[in-house]
């Protein structure tokens, strides 16, 4: 039934009620959808997959994904971090990639190669190229080796009583840092949203920028600082979310780098910037823990 009010229909009561009542039943189907989205799209979880034509991307998930596949590698950080940490970091590191089907280095490494091309025919070339070049495996050498030395001087406990660096700190650096790090391409994708579109063309990049709006980074976003937010009350530092803040602008700041050097932001771009904000999450916590 409808109202009218100065010439305009106006839903009743009733039926604003009806709506009410059909958004709280189907908002618990809407959200798994987008985590699962979310799991398929950042990981090799045997979750099925998302049709490209039905427009769900799973970016609103990708903070709390992120979280998901650091609390991988965290386990790795509480089981050997005291005894082995440079040992446990490598294998914290090693299981996040495999986890995610090594597709944020692999997009590291074509980019690098694409951006030690001398022309930019060879950098087409290059990123279009299966094969890894040298430029590609100096990035992800660089990166694990980054990343590793980080959880491991986290980890290891020091001769520092008043120190709070330990397997747990390392273990929490994680999954922060995983978390903040898969929210920088959703924001990066919308503060860069005609780079991503006109750069990337009909490429994943492209696709993927077309299809999330604020909604979507600010869940994200928020998600990723909230994570960070509980790690901190859990060691009563504000590490991890000055970690966190500054490791998604470093990485905001290499997308709007990489995007103005190569003239747009593709779905290579958008995975290296996953790797550069991991690796700047985590150094943002080694410097304020």
């Amino acid at each position: 039934m409808w109202c009218f009010h100065d010439g305009q229909p106006e839903v009743t009561r009733a039926e604003r009620a009806a709506s009410i009542e059909d958004l709280l039943r189907f908002w618990p189907r809407r959200v798994l959808g987008e985590v699962v989205a979310a799991v398929a799209f950042l990981t090799r979880l045997p979750v099925g997959t998302v049709p490209a034509d039905s427009g769900r991307t799973g970016a609103a998930a990708f903070g709390l994904v992120g979280a998901i596949v650091g609390v991988v590698g965290a386990v790795a950080l509480l089981v050997l971090g005291e005894r082995a940490p440079l040992a446990a970091g490598g294998i914290a590191i090693g299981a996040v990639a495999l986890v995610s089907g090594v597709l944020h280095l692999d997009g590291l490494a074509d980019t690098a190669d694409a951006l030690a091309a001398p022309t930019p025919a060879a950098s087409d070339r290059a990123r279009k190229d299966p094969a890894v070049g040298p430029a590609g495996v100096a990035a992800i050498a660089i990166v694990v080796l980054v990343d590793v030395g980080l959880l491991a001087t986290l980890a290891a406990p020091g001769d520092d009583p008043a120190a709070v660096a330990g397997p747990l700190a390392a273990a929490l650096a994680t999954v922060v840092a995983g978390s903040g790090s898969r929210a920088v391409p959703v924001l990066a994708a919308v503060l860069l949203r005609r780079a991503s579109r006109d750069g990337a063309g009909e490429g994943l990049g492209g696709w993927f920028a077309s299809r999330i709006g604020w909604g979507s980074a600010v869940l994200t976003g928020g998600s990723a600082l909230a994570i960070a937010l509980v790690a901190s009350i859990v060691l009563n530092r504000p590490a991890f979310v000055v970690g966190t803040l500054s490791g998604m602008a470093i990485g905001i700041l290499f997308a709007g780098w990489l995007a103005a050097v190569r003239h747009g932001l593709d779905g290579d771009g958008l995975g290296a910037t996953v790797e550069v904000g991991f690796a700047a999450v985590l150094l943002g916590i080694v410097l304020t823990l």
